[in-house]
């Protein structure tokens, strides 16, 4: 609670311009590799079997999804598609026998 001497923080941002830096937000596909692949590394170094990985949706179509997926399986790991929430996509890698392979980002 501010008293009446406290002084409140200003907002400097509008909503206009949280708007535009929405709309500019474009995260190239290869960080998504990227970062899959730093997810399945320290997974597999720390004994996983499995990890599950997160795309944002307002950032993540579900072609971006799909392409992730198709690579995913040409490197012979198993994927399986989970249910999403409002936020994200949900995926499920596994790689039971021997250790996963490194993803390609091409």
């Amino acid at each position: 609670m501010f008293s009446a001497t406290t002084q409140m923080p200003m907002i400097n941002i509008t909503a206009e311009q949280a708007r535009a830096n929405a709309d500019a937000a474009i995260r190239p596909i290869e960080q998504y590799y990227r970062d899959l692949d730093k997810s399945i590394q320290v997974g597999s170094e720390n004994g996983r079997r499995y990890i599950v990985f997160g795309f944002n949706k307002a950032l993540a179509s579900e072609r971006l999804v799909d392409g992730v997926v198709e690579q995913l399986l040409k490197n012979r790991f198993s994927v399986e598609q989970l249910p999403g929430d409002a936020e994200q996509h949900y995926i499920r890698i596994s790689w039971e026998a021997g250790e996963p392979s490194r993803l390609n980002a091409g």
